[in-house]
C-alpha cells in the first residue's frame, strides 16, 4: 500500500475520528476516499490509523529540530523509529533533506557582531516622565517596542543568533596544552551570526516606579517570564524584558537561533540576583531568594542563555586596583555563582577593558575567564592562544540618535525608534 503525505494525515485524523466515535455512518458519500466498506480499505485505514498515531508525532518532532538547525538529533531520531517504518518515503525523504540542509552551512569569515541592551522599558511614561534619571533611561536604554522591532528587523536582514563560543575552539596539542584558536562559525548560507548580551540584569532598587519588570520568574507552564508593576499596582506575568521576549521570538521564529542560541545575561550582585535579594545576608527570607533564583538561573540555562560576570560591584576593571579587582570576582564567584553557576565570560562594566597582557588577566584566567568583552560600535574579535576579546554595540537610544549609520549593518533605525523617546539632553 502507498503511504498518505503527511498532510493528507490531517484529513486521516480527522476521518480517525469519527470512526473512533461510531459515527462512519454518516459520512457523506461525496468523500469516497473515506468509503470503508470493503475489507481492503479497513485493512488500509487500520495502518493508516497506525502510522498516524506512531510515525506522525516523530515526523513533527524531527521537522521542529530541524527548523532549529538540530539536523543531527532529527536525523538521530528518525534512523532509530520502529523498524516498519525505516523505509518509509516520508522518512528517507526527510533524513535526505536534513543531511542537504547540514551539508550546506559555510564558515562565516567576518568578524561576528556583538549587540547588547539593559533592562527594557516597557512604560515609557515612567521612564521619561522629566525626573534626574530620564535622561540617563534615554541614553542608555531600550524599550520594549524598540527591542520587539529590532527582532523583526534583523531576523528580516538574515542575521541568526549564536552561541559566544561560536567564534573560537580549544585544540590541545600532542603535549596536553590547551590552546584557542580562532574559528569561523558555520552557519546557513546567507546567514549572518550575531552574538547577543543583556547587562544588568538584576533589577535595581532605582528602577522600581520608573517603568520597568521586577523580576524574572518561572510561570505556571514553566516559562521564564517577568514580573512587571504597572502604574496603577497590578502585577502582572509576562514579556517585560530582553530574555523572555526573545524566548517568545525565537519560539515563533526558531530559525533566528542557531541550536537554542540566545544570549548572555551580564549580572552584578550588589543588589542581589535576578530580581531576588540574594545579597542580603540577614533576610528572613534569603534562602527561599536564593532557591528562586537558583531555579530560574537553571531554566534559563536549559533554553539556551549564558550567564557572564559584570562585576559584583559594577566597578571599572581598568581603573581599581588589582586586589580591588581580585575581591570583587571573587565574590562574585562565591556569591552570583553559586546560584547562575561557572562562567568563561566576562563583560567590563562600563566596557572599559583591562590591558593585554597585565597581571588582571593573568588572574582573570586563573580562575576561568576566556572571554571578555568591551564596547566598540564596530565589529571586532581578537584571538589569543588562551583568552579572546570579542567589543559590543549597544543598541540602544545614545547610539540610535546620534549614530545611526553605525548601525546600518543591523538594520534602519527609522524603522526601530520609539516615537515616545524624547530628545537627546
Amino acid at each position: 500500500m502507498k503511504h498518505l503525505h503527511i498532510k493528507s494525515f490531517f484529513g486521516l485524523a480527522l476521518f480517525s475520528m469519527l470512526i473512533i466515535c461510531g459515527c462512519s455512518s454518516s459520512v457523506s458519500t461525496d468523500f469516497p476516499v473515506f468509503h470503508a466498506q470493503t475489507e481492503a480499505y479497513s485493512t488500509q485505514i487500520s495502518d493508516d490509523a497506525e502510522r498516524l498515531t506512531t510515525l506522525l508525532p516523530l515526523l513533527v518532532r524531527a521537522d521542529h529540530l530541524a527548523q532549529g538547525y538540530y539536523y543531527d538529533e532529527a536525523i538521530e531520531l528518525l534512523q532509530n523509529i520502529p523498524d516498519e517504518y525505516t523505509q518509509d518515503e516520508e522518512v528517507l525523504s526527510r533524513i535526505s533533506l536534513y543531511q542537504t540542509a547540514r551539508d550546506s552551512f559555510v564558515p562565516y569569515e567576518e568578524p561576528v557582531r556583538h549587540i547588547f541592551f539593559h533592562s527594557l522599558i516597557v512604560d515609557t511614561s515612567l521612564a521619561f516622565d522629566g525626573d534626574y534619571m530620564a535622561n540617563g533611561y534615554n541614553y542608555w536604554m531600550t524599550t520594549v517596542d524598540e527591542f520587539k522591532a529590532m527582532l523583526e528587523e534583523l531576523y528580516a536582514n538574515d542575521f541568526i543568533l549564536i552561541d559566544i563560543h561560536e567564534i573560537a575552539r580549544e585544540e590541545t596539542d600532542e603535549n596536553g596544552n590547551v590552546k584557542i584558536i580562532a574559528n569561523a562559525p558555520m552557519v546557513p548560507k546567507g546567514k549572518k551570526p550575531l552574538v547577543l548580551s543583556v547587562d544588568d540584569v538584576n533589577y535595581y532598587e532605582y528602577m522600581e516606579k520608573d517603568g520597568f519588570a521586577r523580576n524574572l520568574m518561572i510561570d505556571e507552564n514553566g516559562n521564564v517570564k517577568n514580573l512587571y508593576i504597572d502604574k496603577d499596582g497590578n502585577e502582572l506575568i509576562g514579556d517585560y524584558d530582553v530574555a523572555p521576549i526573545l524566548d517568545t521570538f525565537v519560539k515563533e521564529h526558531p530559525d533566528f537561533s542557531l541550536r537554542g542560541a540566545k544570549g548572555i545575561l551580564a549580572l552584578t550582585g550588589y543588589e542581589g540576583t535576578l530580581g531576588y535579594d540574594t545579597h542580603l545576608t540577614d533576610s528572613p527570607t534569603l534562602e527561599e531568594d536564593i532557591q528562586t533564583a537558583t531555579a530560574v538561573a537553571n531554566r534559563l540555562k536549559e533554553t539556551g542563555w549564558l550567564f557572564a560576570i559584570h562585576g559584583y560591584g559594577h566597578r571599572d576593571a581598568k581603573k581599581i586596583t588589582y586586589s580591588h579587582l581580585m575581591n570583587d570576582t571573587n565574590r562574585w564567584i562565591n556569591d552570583v555563582g553559586s546560584i547562575v553557576g561557572e562562567t568563561d565570560i566576562y563583560i567590563y562594566p562600563y566596557g572599559s577593558e583591562i590591558d593585554y597582557p597585565s597581571d588582571k588577566l593573568n588572574y582573570f584566567k586563573s580562575v576561568g575567564l576566556r572571554y571578555f568583552c568591551g564596547v566598540w560600535t564596530k565589529p571586532f574579535v581578537s584571538v589569543k592562544d588562551n583568552y579572546v576579546r570579542q567589543t559590543r554595540c549597544n543598541l540602544d537610544g545614545f547610539n540610535m540618535i546620534t549614530r545611526p549609520k553605525s548601525l546600518a549593518d543591523l538594520f534602519d533605525v527609522s524603522k526601530v525608534l520609539d516615537p515616545d523617546r524624547p530628545e537627546l539632553e
